[in-house]
């Protein structure tokens, strides 16, 4: 080994980093339909398929943070891209994290956003006798840089891509973004509609292409921060609730990511009215039985968790037999994730950095649970800690207010499917002795 070739623990970290999507294709994946109970990645596809395209369906993709949406996404969009039968589709995905201000997002910043995505992804196609924009979408942008001409300093790159720059000075300039949006927003009907305009004319090019449509799926949006805002609502309900007709009035397939609390939220059924459909959370590993039969392992879920481990290590080049000093030891990291793949990668993370080399001990593995349950009991307030107490056992409901939902989306409580939902405590709040302490 060369001093620049990193040795077999520095190759496992590496290959173990938890806040990255994975491609349908890169050999780290692992299929989970069979472990988590519902596939919505699946069940969207055939959906879509079915569909009409001239009819575009709108749908929304929720889950606890960091159980692999974003990969399933990617794995959706692959499938869609390279079907067994019939035409492709062409999927934009459109990564809100990496252009917006998640912690200050709006309708007219994603309406920014994606009629620049939209026109970045069409003309790279370079679709027959298409080029990416229309004389309405020019011609509202003329209308938007001259309501805004004295607030922004638009450069030439706007010429090929209209709204380009605009969108990163929404990102950039938090100071001016409300000027910028109330500007934008005088213009948002003929925004929308311009856009309509450039999407309906690119599923007629692809049809004649050769696809069967266009379907846009924007990520990231689950990742809000849910603030309260001056006006008396939340982020949450000024983006998803008051906005849901305008973010289903898009000419195209549409599946948009959202928090997975704004689900369990009374004013949702209004956003399933405008969407004309309900979600299908992406849920929890199951390594154990439900509500039911809470005790019975789940043999099926324990092997899936050590088959991402394996993954991981062939891709790191490296011994899954090397990785642990014991069965033991894996089946612990394993059982305290609750079935949860990021925390999973994390945990291998901790317990990596506790040794000098492999294999993983236990107690390299008892301090990265340490670590967790540390990180845990600061989150969690003194009025938590009865209503995590009623999740020891599971349950097959859950209370639906804001002290319950802010449970699920902290991960102190985990959501699992199994023909129906059911709810426990996080395994590392188990460890926590404040648990089970008389209040």
């Amino acid at each position: 080994m060369t001093p620049d070739t990193p040795d077999a623990i520095t190759r496992l970290y590496r290959a173990c980093e938890p806040n990255e999507a994975l491609a349908a294709d890169d050999p780290r994946f692992v299929i989970l339909d069979d472990v988590r109970g519902e596939t919505p990645s699946r069940q969207y596809e055939r959906s879509l398929r079915l569909s009409d395209s001239t009819r575009p369906e709108v749908k929304v993709f929720a889950g606890h943070i960091g159980v692999g949406k974003s990969s399933e996404l990617r794995r959706l969009q692959h499938r869609l891209e390279n079907p067994e039968t019939g035409r492709p589709y062409k999927v934009i995905l459109a990564e809100t994290g990496k252009a917006l201000d998640l912690n200050d997002l709006d309708f007219p910043d994603l309406l920014v956003f994606l009629a620049a995505e939209v026109q970045r992804n069409l003309q790279a196609l370079k679709i027959p006798g298409f080029t990416g924009t229309t004389e309405y979408l020019y011609r509202v942008w003329d209308e938007v840089k001259a309501a805004l001409q004295s607030n922004v300093s638009f450069s030439e790159v706007e010429i090929d891509v209209p709204f380009g720059s605009l969108t990163a000075e929404l990102r950039n300039r938090p100071s001016s973004r409300a000027l910028l949006r109330a500007e934008i927003e005088k213009q948002s009907t003929s925004l929308q509609n311009a856009v309509n305009d450039l999407l309906e004319l690119a599923r007629v090019k692809l049809w004649e292409a050769g696809w069967e449509g266009l379907v846009l799926i924007v990520d990231d949006l689950e990742k809000m921060p849910d603030r309260s805002l001056d006006s008396g609502v939340t982020t949450h309900e000024r983006l998803f609730i008051h906005r849901s007709e305008q973010l289903a009035n898009l000419n195209a397939h549409v599946i948009y990511s959202v928090p997975i609390t704004l689900i369990y939220s009374p004013q949702f059924a209004g956003v399933e009215q405008a969407f004309g459909g309900r979600p299908i959370p992406v849920p929890m590993i199951r390594l154990r039985g439900d509500h039911r039969s809470p005790v019975t392992p789940n043999t099926a879920g324990m092997k899936k968790m050590r088959e991402i481990i394996d993954k991981r290590c062939q891709f790191a080049k490296v011994d899954f037999a090397e990785v642990f000093d014991s069965a033991e030891t894996c089946h612990l990291l394993c059982e305290m994730t609750g079935g949860h793949p990021r925390h999973l990668m994390m945990f291998l993370r901790s317990a990596l950095t506790r040794v000098e080399g492999l294999p993983i001990t236990r107690a390299a593995a008892d301090g990265a649970i340490r670590e967790a349950a540390n990180s845990l009991v600061r989150q969690i307030d003194q009025d938590e800690w009865p209503r995590l107490r009623s999740f020891l056992e599971p349950s097959g409901e859950i209370r639906h207010d804001p002290e319950h939902l802010q449970m699920l989306r902290l991960l102190h409580v985990f959501e699992y499917m199994n023909g129906e939902p059911w709810y426990e405590v996080n395994p590392v709040v188990r460890t926590l002795p404040r648990l089970y302490a008389a209040d």
